[in-house]
C-alpha cells in the first residue's frame, strides 16, 4: 500500500494527475461514437463499465467524432436504488425509454438489443429479417431462425473456417438491390455454446458476468476477431438450420414458397415494404437455393454449406 503525506508536494502532483488521467479515460468511455456498417451511434453512460465493455468489444468500429450521418443516441440511465443499496439501469434510445430496472449485468446485453430496436426505427431504408448473415465465395448466405435454432454458433463456427461475416442476428437487405449489406455487431453466445466456441478457436469475450432474459448467461465474440466484410453480397444461399447436437449434419432442400413464408415470418420492419413484400421475398428466393440443415458435427455442417457454395457459385458463373 502506497501512503501519501500531506506535506509532500510531489507526491500531491502525481495523485493529481494519476486522478487526471483516470478522469479522462472515464469520460472517454462514458461518451463515445462507433460505426457498426451503415449505423453510427454515440453513446452516453452513467455505468463505466458498462460503457467501458462496450467500447472494448467494438474497439475497431470506434470514431473519434460523429460522421455526416445521423447517430442513434443510446444511453445507459441510472435510474434508481432497490431497498438494499443495488443500483438499477435503464436503456434509453433516441430519448425514448426501452429497458428499465436493469441490474448491472443485464445493462450490455440489453444495450445491444436497444441499439437493435433503433435499427428497426431508423433505417428503414433497408429489408430487415431475424437473421445471421455471411459471405463466401462473392455470394451472400443468410442463416434464418429463431432464437434457439442454432445461428449464432453455426456462425461462430463458419466464421473460424475464414467465412466472411456481415451479422450475428440482423439481416439488412437494400430493397432495391436485394443486396445484403453489413451490421458487424458482437456475436451474442448462450452459455451453452461457450465450450464450443472455445474449441473453434474463437476468442470469447467475457470480461464480467452478462445476463440476457431467457437466454440466460451469455458471451460475445467482439467483430475485432472475425473477418469482417465491408461491402455488399447477392442473397445467393438461404439456411433454415435446426440444431440437433449429435451425429452427422443433414441437409435437404425447402420449397421457395415455404422459404419467402419463413422470411416474412422473421421480417423486423416487413411494412416498409408493404404490398411489395411478397413480390421482393419472391426474388430472394428466386435467386437463391433453400435449405434446411440439421445441424450436428459443426465441421460437417461447414463441409456441407461450403459444398453448397461452390455449386451455387457454379450455377450463377457457369464459366468458372
Amino acid at each position: 500500500m502506497t501512503t501519501i503525506c500531506a506535506d509532500n508536494p510531489a507526491a500531491d502532483l502525481s495523485l493529481a494527475t494519476a486522478e487526471a488521467a483516470v478522469a479522462r479515460r472515464r469520460n472517454a468511455a462514458d461518451h463515445f461514437h462507433v460505426s457498426i456498417g451503415p449505423v453510427e451511434i454515440e453513446l452516453h453512460s452513467d455505468m463505466p463499465e458498462a460503457a467501458e465493455d462496450f467500447a472494448i468489444l467494438y474497439r475497431c468500429r470506434r470514431r473519434s467524432g460523429p460522421t455526416s450521418r445521423r447517430a442513434i443516441q443510446m444511453e445507459v440511465k441510472a435510474c434508481r436504488r432497490t431497498l438494499w443499496g443495488a443500483r438499477r439501469y435503464a436503456i434509453v434510445g433516441d430519448g425514448n425509454e426501452l429497458f428499465s430496472g436493469l441490474r448491472a449485468e443485464e445493462v450490455l446485453p440489453y444495450l445491444e438489443w436497444g441499439i437493435n430496436y433503433q435499427v428497426i426505427a431508423t433505417h428503414s431504408e433497408y429489408l430487415q429479417l431475424h437473421a445471421a448473415t455471411l459471405a463466401c465465395a462473392g455470394q451472400g448466405i443468410m442463416l434464418v431462425g429463431e432464437s434457439g435454432c442454432g445461428k449464432s454458433t453455426l456462425t461462430a463456427a463458419l466464421a473460424a473456417r475464414g467465412w466472411g461475416y456481415l451479422s450475428d442476428e440482423f439481416a439488412l437487405i437494400d430493397s432495391d438491390t436485394l443486396h445484403l449489406h453489413p451490421f458487424p455487431k458482437a456475436l451474442c453466445i448462450k452459455a451453452g455454446s461457450f465450450e464450443v466456441v472455445r474449441r473453434l478457436g474463437l476468442p470469447l469475450w467475457r470480461r464480467r458476468p452478462y445476463v440476457k432474459s431467457i437466454k440466460g448467461k451469455v458471451g460475445y465474440v467482439s467483430p475485432h476477431d472475425v473477418n469482417v466484410e465491408t461491402g455488399s453480397f447477392p442473397i445467393r444461399l438461404i439456411v433454415f438450420p435446426r440444431y440437433t447436437g449429435a451425429g452427422r449434419s443433414t441437409c435437404y432442400p425447402v420449397s421457395r414458397s415455404q422459404a419467402a413464408f419463413s422470411l416474412a415470418a422473421n421480417a423486423f420492419n416487413r411494412e416498409v415494404l408493404g404490398e411489395h413484400l411478397v413480390f421482393t421475398l419472391g426474388e430472394i428466393v428466386r435467386n437463391a437455393r433453400c435449405v434446411t440443415l440439421e445441424t450436428g458435427n459443426l465441421t460437417d455442417a461447414g463441409n456441407q454449406l461450403e459444398t453448397l457454395v461452390r455449386d451455387t457459385t457454379t450455377q450463377c458463373h457457369p464459366n468458372l
